[in-house]
């Protein structure tokens, strides 16, 4: 959230404010560096921001002072918070709402005027402080336009998104490690763990969807970084890009956290462990910054409203055109063929009744994360190949996609028993011939 906040000031606040407070924000010495937060959640909730209470008044003074309460503040402890607040006769809804930056302490040095009341006792991620906070008079400074609060707000949540995304991914990635090590290790049924092929299946499975969202949030990352220089091709697909890269891999990281408990056993259960903690962490992600049928929602809107999916085409289009190896082109095709699916429902769209439209969000989020993630594992691993790496990351896209796209029977397994012969070299990321490509369609 730090880095969100920073980003916020500079693009959109003064220049007295971003010598004020930036760099505290971007600071590199511990000693310096001040926390940073976005505060938006009301007794009324997350997603409805519209419906918002909290208040703005400008005194004789100028200065503009909050009055109101917010509900979950995540990083209660911040030293800089950015919130919304409506002004005394702005219009009702997300229109009337300003972006504000609420300082701990005032420029004197004094403590600003609002209270944690209490920190919220949470199933999971402990170690971030949140709670629920009132504005008693608090100081406050505008930031960017008055009426483009929200607007501003949300390229905020963006860039958070792709932080909660990196840290589900991270869950997810702790808890493939513990499943390996312990798998190699721990002796039932006279073999290894690692030896049982449903359990191999489950590696594998949890191997491919870490290796993919890696790939998604670090391309994201540097999205962002093109978006923020100023390329115009960059801001419709990251607008489309970044919820889908919240919405999946953080439901996801759900999934793989509590398989990593289940290949642990009883002691998986146990506090002793680190698994209760990655599962207890994970569930947060896919309700911060957006539940998952609101960030659904939110990349149909991106399609509807914006350009995402003409961008998210483009590019995943490009990535594909860069993969020349003959073996890799049924899953080129499985992900063209996809994309061309979509584009065909999505067309639909702005005719069909809303309810109708709605119910199609979420596995049309769930396809696209697909081939987005799909395309760039094609890309690196046909970059790989060239650079005399082998055919290990090429081997991972078509078993990622055979898995998640290709139509199965009700009862089939994701994976054949030759499928999961490759989870060692793979793990250990092993040199793999072109020969391995062929066992994906087998």
């Amino acid at each position: 959230m730090t880095d969100s906040a920073a980003r916020m000031l500079r693009h959109y606040a003064s220049a007295e404010l971003r010598d004020a407070y930036l760099p505290g924000l971007i600071a590199t010495d511990l000693a310096a560096l001040r926390q940073g937060t976005q505060w938006m959640t009301e007794r009324t909730g997350g997603s409805d921001v519209g419906a918002s209470t909290t208040v703005a008044r400008r005194g004789p003074d100028g200065q503009w002072r909050l009055w109101g309460d917010k509900w979950f503040t995540s990083v209660a402890n911040a030293e800089v918070a950015l919130t919304l607040a409506r002004p005394e006769g702005a219009p009702a809804g997300t229109r009337g709402l300003g972006m504000f930056l609420v300082p701990k302490h005032l420029p004197d040095g004094s403590k600003n005027a609002w209270v944690i009341n209490r920190l919220k006792d949470k199933l999971g991620s402990r170690s971030m402080a949140t709670g629920e906070v009132t504005y008693a008079g608090a100081h406050a400074w505008v930031v960017g336009e008055l009426g483009s609060g929200f607007k501003q707000m949300m390229e905020m949540v963006n860039g958070s998104r792709l932080s909660n995304a990196m840290r589900a991914a991270g869950l997810m990635r702790r808890g493939l490690l513990e499943s390996l090590v312990h798998a190699r290790q721990r002796v039932a049924f006279g073999r290894p763990l690692i030896e049982l092929p449903l359990l191999r299946s489950n590696l594998l499975g949890m191997l491919l969807d870490v290796e993919a969202a890696a790939s998604v949030i670090l391309n994201g990352a540097a999205l962002l970084d093109r978006r923020d220089a100023g390329s115009a091709e960059a801001r419709p697909l990251a607008r489309v890009w970044t919820p889908l890269a919240k919405y999946w891999i953080t439901l996801r990281a759900r999934d793989v956290t509590a398989e990593a408990m289940n290949v642990r056993g009883g002691n998986g259960y146990v506090e002793e462990w680190v698994n209760p903690r990655l599962l207890r962490d994970a569930y947060l992600g896919a309700i911060w910054e957006g539940s998952a049928n609101v960030v659904a929602l939110d990349v149909q809107r991106a399609i509807l409203k914006g350009r995402g999916l003409e961008a998210l085409a483009a590019f995943v289009t490009e990535r594909l055109a860069r993969v020349a190896e003959p073996a890799a082109k049924p899953w080129v095709d499985l992900v063209k063929a996809g994309l061309e699916s979509v584009a065909g429902q999505a067309a639909g769209w702005a005719t069909q009744p809303a309810a109708e439209r709605e119910l199609q969000a979420r596995p049309v989020a769930d396809t696209l994360y697909h081939l987005l993630a799909g395309s760039l594992l094609l890309a690196e691993g046909q970059l790989l190949r060239e650079q005399g790496s082998g055919y290990r990351k090429l081997l991972a896209a078509g078993l990622y996609l055979e898995r998640w796209l290709e139509p199965r029977g009700p009862a089939s397994p994701p994976f054949t028993a030759r499928q999961i012969d490759w989870l060692e070299a793979m793990a250990e990321w092993r040199t793999i011939d072109v020969s391995s490509l062929a066992d994906v369609r087998s």
